[in-house]
């Protein structure tokens, strides 16, 4: 699903065209160019990076003339913003989704329903979104400066809302260990190498299950004590030494226990 997915480019529209929008053709015309412009500029930036690639390279890829690109967008940071602004939008209200569930789970609900919600909105993104998810996870651990701007300010976002989420569980007495930037900057690391893994064709297991498997490994490490169930004693004693060596040999008491084996019959 997600090779079929990650195979085409999700545009979007800028942020200065957000609210009404005017109707008829000359909008619709707009919106073409606008898409046109933004589809150019996406595929450049995957295979160039966001620095190295030109205006003049974006409209020529967009077969449009230059002064259309600055009728639509002030300069390359500002299209950059319109790729990544609806998928921070959904991202931003993911995590508000979250941070309202794990409050309604610290009065009697289950804890790991509200992550597991968090964890399928995250995929839906990275399934909407595929090529500009993929453009986050080349650009949004280099500096903040010029174009690739928006990129990191999405990526902070990110990791400022998973810490949120780890403060607001521990203050509930949700969860214990860890808690605060540490515990977002793991979590966070870990679910963007997923991702990436994904994109490079690594088989991780059935997209759609990950939900549940990665918040059963995160919360097994630092969910609340009251709520984890306490493993039988027997089950924390160490192997006895026969069943960790096996040489394939009969031992000394069985030999003695076989017919015909013993001292008396030894050959004189």
């Amino acid at each position: 699903m997600l090779a079929f997915v990650s195979s085409r480019i999700v545009t979007n529209k800028s942020p200065s065209l957000d609210g009404p929008q005017p109707t008829g053709k000359r909008a619709e015309n707009r919106r073409l160019r606008t898409e046109a412009l933004q589809r150019a500029a996406l595929g450049l930036f995957l295979q160039y990076g966001v620095e190295a690639v030109t205006i003049d390279q974006i409209v020529d890829g967009a077969r449009t003339a230059k002064g259309s690109f600055y009728r639509y967008f002030r300069d390359k940071t500002d299209l950059v913003a319109s790729l990544v602004s609806p998928m921070r939008r959904d991202v931003r209200a993911t995590f508000e989704r979250c941070a309202t569930g794990l409050r309604e789970a610290s009065r009697g609900g289950d804890v790991a329903k509200p992550y597991e919600g968090l964890a399928q909105d995250l995929i839906r993104v990275v399934l909407q979104y595929p090529d500009v998810v993929r453009l986050y996870l080349h650009e949004s651990r280099g500096p903040k400066n010029g174009a690739r701007g928006p990129i990191v300010e999405l990526a902070e976002e990110v990791l400022n809302g998973a810490t949120d989420l780890s403060n607001i569980a521990h203050s509930l007495g949700l969860v214990r260990g860890l808690v605060g930037r540490l515990s977002a900057i793991v979590v966070v690391g870990a679910s963007e190498l997923i991702v990436a893994r994904l994109f490079a064709g690594d088989d991780v297991g059935p997209i759609l299950e990950m939900p549940q498997e990665l918040v059963a490994l995160v919360l097994d490490g630092v969910r609340a004590r009251g709520a984890v169930p306490t493993k039988p004693a027997e089950e924390k004693k160490p192997r006895s030494a026969p069943s960790r060596v096996s040489s394939g040999r009969p031992t000394a008491a069985k030999a003695a226990a076989k017919p015909g084996r013993s001292k008396s019959t030894k050959r004189r």
